[in-house]
């Protein structure tokens, strides 16, 4: 009966590589040992800021700085939108810190930033932005420390509206269809 506990146990808990991207393995790092939300909201901007500095390191190492550090971010065509979207987990959010992991499956596009839209405590609509370096093939988190998205039955109005990005290539950049997080 134990063994055949652990064995399940082992099966369904992912090994570190296949469930830690930087900014996760880095907030794993650091337990959670207050329940205060500006703790919680620096050790994720630590972490961001961390991982950030890592892809842009990997992005020089690649070559690929160059043609980030000169590209104006793009709103993503609403198939790209539906595709990251659909090929990503869900956003998260513990402690007013909302956080989003991405894969970036195109090989031409550096993953740059998202617009969320959400409620305040007045049930108005507020948009807020987060920024991340993503490179095609890679993972990466966008992380916003500071998401007070007013009562807790209003996130379900919470919504990742538009992914941004660059362009590796030198065409004129795509023209969203109507909105990528309109739907």
């Amino acid at each position: 009966m134990r063994l055949a506990l652990l064995v399940a146990v082992a099966v369904i808990l992912p090994t570190a590589e296949a469930r830690a991207n930087c900014y996760e393995a880095c907030v794993a790092e650091r337990p959670i040992e207050s329940q205060d939300h500006f703790v919680h909201a620096d050790r994720a901007r630590k972490c961001r800021d961390l991982c950030e500095g890592k892809a842009l390191s990997r992005l020089k190492t690649a070559g690929l700085y160059g043609a980030y550090a000169a590209c104006t971010p793009q709103p993503l065509p609403l198939e790209d939108f539906r595709t990251t979207r659909a090929g990503s987990s869900s956003w998260r959010q513990e402690f007013n810190v909302f956080s989003w992991t991405v894969k970036n499956d195109f090989a031409d596009k550096i993953l740059t930033g998202i617009d969320v839209s959400t409620q305040d405590l007045s049930l108005s609509r507020v948009s807020i932005s987060a920024e991340s370096v993503i490179a095609p093939g890679d993972t990466g988190t966008f992380v916003i420390p500071d998401f007070f998205d007013g009562y807790p039955a209003v996130r379900y109005a919470t919504k990742v509206e538009t992914i941004y990005a660059c362009s590796l290539t030198q065409e004129e950049p795509a023209k969203p269809s109507g909105g990528a997080g309109s739907e």
